[in-house]
């Protein structure tokens, strides 16, 4: 979705040098929002869907700009079948009733997990969305960094995804989360206000556990398997 705003916050802190940070709570503005389940974008994309296949929107604010958005989660859940993908795709802007589009940046927190993916990117200039109908994410993060002092930076947008699902019997649940607090654990993606340092959270769950590294034997485990290694090698050194 293409956007044009005159960012006189922006303008005006540019000007006089100086920073302006918000007293109040961040105000987040949603511009674009979909999701993708199996190549499937036509159940919950904008205005072309209100869920339904599978998907639902029933924790999600998708209020679109102008106005305040309280972000929320979308929860799918898959039939049964193997090779399966969900993915979501997001265009928020933090603080934008102060700042307009283009004053946010992008991080990224953990480590993706074995089937993640993500892409972030400016949503007018590039190929995110279009990456994204097309279970193609990148994993590049190509939104710039702001400049000191402050300077106008970015509008950013997000899509995160999990592909390879095998679901023999149906039923399993794949949620993204936008909240505004940062999660404990697991992979996620921060968007950030470079005024306010205001920040909003995507993170990906399976069932419901964040998605994390791909599963390792636990420590105790594999000193165990190390005790019995030695053990077993003593014993043959014996005989």
């Amino acid at each position: 979705m293409k956007k044009s705003f005159i960012l006189e916050g922006v303008v005006v802190a540019l000007l006089t040098g100086s920073v302006w940070h918000a007293q109040a709570a961040a105000t987040v503005s949603l511009a674009d929002w979909c999701v993708n389940v199996n190549g499937n974008v036509a159940a919950a994309c904008n205005g072309a869907g209100s869920g339904g296949s599978g998907v639902s929107l029933a924790g999600f604010d998708s209020t679109l700009e102008p106005g305040s958005n309280s972000l929320g989660s979308v929860t799918v859940t898959l039939g049964a079948g193997n090779n399966q993908f969900v993915a979501f795709y997001a265009d928020y802007d933090v603080d934008f009733a102060k700042y307009g589009s283009f004053a946010d940046y992008a991080t990224l927190n953990g480590v993706l997990p074995a089937g993640g993916s993500y892409e972030i990117d400016d949503p007018n200039t590039s190929n995110i969305f279009s990456d994204f109908t097309n279970n193609a994410l990148n994993n590049l993060n190509n939104v710039g960094t702001p400049s000191i002092p402050p300077g106008i930076c970015c509008d950013v947008s997000f899509a995160i995804g999990v592909s390879g699902l095998n679901v023999p019997g149906g039923g399993e649940t794949i949620t993204f989360n936008v909240t505004n607090t940062a999660p404990a654990t697991g992979f996620y993606i921060q968007q950030t206000n470079e005024f306010t340092n205001d920040s909003i959270y995507l993170q990906e769950f399976v069932g419901n556990v964040p998605q994390t590294t791909s599963p390792e034997p636990p420590t105790y485990v594999l000193g165990l398997a190390l005790l019995g290694l030695g053990a077993g090698l003593r014993g043959w050194r014996g005989r």
